[in-house]
């Protein structure tokens, strides 16, 4: 018994991390434009929008990538870096490789309970911690329960 409770468990974990990233909403609600060309000035208008949100958190938590890898602008001084969860897998022993809408993939630095409730889709938070280090949460942990993550792309 105990032994199917643990399988369909992990399915159900392998299920949501393969999950496809959603759609945001602010492009679903171009799809419903009647006319093909106010579709593409809303979607032109949207990518440029999510564009401009991402390139301002490109540098945010840089420092912790090998110098391979970070980007070419300057780090972001940025109290908070706000995005959604779009994939999550396995990294370790209990601990999970966590990618955002913007494009960053973090991984958890310790197994916590807390990361068994991040969700696909979820909206996080991932705040400068002490000494160099950067907490991340969601509005459904709150941000008084964070786990530790580092920035890997």
């Amino acid at each position: 018994m105990l032994a199917t409770i643990a399988l369909a468990s992990f399915i159900s974990a392998a299920g949501r991390a393969a999950s496809p990233p959603l759609v945001p909403e602010n492009l679903l609600a171009c799809r419903k434009l009647p006319s093909e060309s106010e579709r593409v000035r809303c979607y032109d208008s949207q990518i440029d929008r999510m564009s401009a949100v991402a390139a301002s958190t490109a540098g945010f938590g840089q420092e912790t990538l090998p110098p391979a890898a970070r980007p070419k602008t300057s780090p972001q001084d940025e109290p908070a870096l706000l995005s959604s969860i779009t994939a999550m897998r396995p990294a370790g022993r209990a601990t999970y490789a966590i990618s955002l809408a913007n494009g960053q993939v973090w991984r958890q630095e310790e197994a916590s309970d807390i990361s068994l409730f991040f969700r696909i889709g979820d909206g996080v938070r991932i705040e400068k911690g002490a000494l160099g280090s950067y907490h991340m949460s969601t509005a459904t942990t709150g941000t008084k329960n964070w786990v530790r993550v580092t920035r890997i792309q």
